[in-house]
């Protein structure tokens, strides 16, 4: 008997120890502390800033001394959840904040009721901080750039845990600057996306991001590609541009030989054989001052003034 009893023991207070355990107190200094109900409920997915809710989870009653407890089965992933105070058909003081079975949290007397809490979760201390910097942001003059540069900055260095990054870029979403960002921080994402395939994070919960890089990667490589063909165009003409300039140079040259007749051809033949004036002339049977008529006539045509010039040329 004794054996059974224990066994129960152990088996209530092990239930025990699974049950989440949310505590705190409340503001009694009204007429409707007696009525006051604390109300958890889980928030839907994906809609991390908007105040609707799908379902509440556990309630508890609010003794005369403003304390409350709710130990509740709760599911053992990281969820995000609402806490409330229920006065008549009100809502009134609200905290969002996550939590899962394994935790424990526990709100203090405030002002502000659920303003200041200690958990266990320490996903949703690095949560918290993230919303208070995008407080503080978005109480300043906003800056598109500047908010950008903070969140990216403190997703970066001061996050540890993939959940709140994916959360952070979450926000970027909602406010339409994520495509911006992933323009330009496009390796710091592919790197993120990286990391949360490797991780236990349910694909749904980040294919918004994978689609977004992978529409904005394809955008890249077509840009690039088009980019690429049209160098490659223009390469080509200059290419076929130089190649007919050379082409011209070359049948100029051609053409100002061509241009010269049979007989300054012969004269021009044996300048470049070392024959004088005078042996041209017995040569090919014709006056000495013919011979000086058709050399004129050849350099000239040739652009030179010299026989060196000619034979140079003919070097060349």
């Amino acid at each position: 008997m004794n054996k059974v009893f224990v066994l129960l023991l152990v088996l209530s207070s092990s239930v025990l120890y699974a049950q989440s355990t949310i505590s705190g107190y409340v503001n009694t200094e009204d007429s409707l502390s007696n009525k006051k109900r604390v109300v958890l409920v889980q928030l839907i997915k994906d809609n991390i800033n908007s105040g609707s809710f799908s379902k509440i989870v556990a309630s508890s009653t609010v003794n005369k001394k403003g304390y409350f407890h709710i130990n509740k089965m709760l599911p053992e992933s990281h969820l995000l959840y609402q806490i409330h105070v229920n006065g008549l058909d009100s809502l009134t003081s609200t905290k969002k904040f996550i939590f899962t079975n394994n935790d424990s949290i526990h709100f203090k007397l405030s002002t502000i009721p659920f303003s200041d809490y200690s958990t266990t979760n320490v996903v949703d201390k690095e949560w918290q901080k993230l919303n208070a910097l995008k407080t503080k942001l978005n109480t300043k003059k906003f800056k598109e750039k500047k908010y950008l540069d903070e969140i990216r900055s403190y997703s970066k260095d001061s996050l540890q845990i993939l959940a709140v990054k994916l959360l952070s870029i979450k926000e970027l979403n909602a406010k339409k600057l994520l495509e911006k960002d992933i323009l330009l921080n496009t390796v710091y994402y592919i790197g993120l996306l990286t990391e949360l395939k490797v991780s236990d994070i349910n694909p749904s919960e980040y294919a918004f991001l994978e689609n977004k890089l992978a529409t904005i990667t394809k955008d890249k490589i077509e840009t690039k590609y088009a980019i690429s063909k049209w160098i490659n165009i223009i390469l080509g003409c200059l290419i076929f541009g130089l190649l007919a300039f050379v082409y011209s140079l070359k049948k100029n040259k051609n053409n100002s030989i061509a241009t010269l007749s049979k007989q300054e051809v012969n004269i021009q033949n044996l300048i470049l054989q070392g024959k004088s004036n005078k042996e041209i002339a017995n040569e090919l049977f014709i006056s000495l001052s013919t011979v000086k008529t058709h050399i004129t006539n050849i350099y000239q045509k040739l652009n030179i003034s010299s026989r060196n010039e000619l034979e140079l040329k003919f070097k060349n």
